[in-house]
């Protein structure tokens, strides 16, 4: 997406910053809903640190001695109560596309899933921008993980993105931005600019703060459809909200 591969001078992004804006608003909205649900971090120093969810207590409802060191390890770790859980998770990142030596600024809002105790499946919508461009997009993906409270992970993903880039108009005799003068002194207009594709590999580390939140980072290689010199990085922060 040739966006995302050079900057324009005098590029005026106030509809994108404005697009952008609604965004996050919309995003914090939406799991702030979901996160008002979520209990409250507790069990950090105990062995049985997920007794609220009933599986788990009922697993463990005689606990372990305190001389079995084993045991309190096994409580402490185990996290196969998963399986079945899903809910939302709010993302963000930075990543560079291609040449740009900018970086973009991203959040993400999306859903996630635990099929097993180990595999997570998910879908979110992406919003990204920078100085020079912005562009939405989604992604999907699949991860792997130890059945753990702190789970290191492996994983894969699907991005597809569409960007939008504004270009000078003060010389076209239209209106570009319906203010009712024609070719004002830096008037500009927006248009699609293009596509972008990318697939990656990722790899990351979930902690769960309780049995109900999920604090993640990752990072990513985006081997995108602009070619080789398009690759990039993407390194990211997320936090999930899930129940059965």
């Amino acid at each position: 997406m040739s966006t995302l591969r050079r900057s324009r001078r005098g590029t005026h992004r106030s509809g994108g910053v404005s697009g952008l804006f609604w965004w996050v608003v919309v995003s914090a909205v939406c799991f702030s809903a979901t996160a008002a649900h979520a209990q409250l971090p507790s069990g950090l120093t105990k062995s049985r640190w997920a007794m609220d969810d009933p599986e788990y207590a009922e697993k463990y409802s005689v606990g372990a001695e305190k001389t079995n060191v084993p045991g309190k390890i096994k409580q402490a770790a185990d996290a196969r109560f998963l399986k079945d859980s899903s809910g939302a998770y709010l993302s963000g990142g930075l990543t560079a596309f291609g040449q740009s030596s900018n970086p973009m600024g991203s959040l993400e809002l999306g859903y996630a899933g635990y099929g097993t105790s180990y595999m997570t499946n998910r879908m979110g919508f992406i919003a990204a921008a920078n100085e020079d461009d912005y562009f939405l997009g989604g992604e999907l993906g699949m991860r792997f993980q130890t059945p753990t409270r702190l789970a290191p992970f492996v994983g894969w993903g699907l991005f597809a993105g569409a960007s939008s880039k504004s270009e000078p108009a003060d010389d076209d005799n239209r209106d570009n931005d319906d203010d009712g003068d024609v070719d004002e002194w830096g008037e500009e207009e927006e248009s699609f600019d293009g596509a972008l594709m990318a697939i990656y590999p990722e790899t990351g580390i979930h902690f769960w703060w309780t049995p109900r939140v999920r604090i993640s980072g990752f990072g990513r290689y985006l081997v995108t459809t602009e070619g080789r010199d398009a690759d990039s990085w993407y390194y990211g922060m997320s936090i999930a909200i899930m129940s059965k």
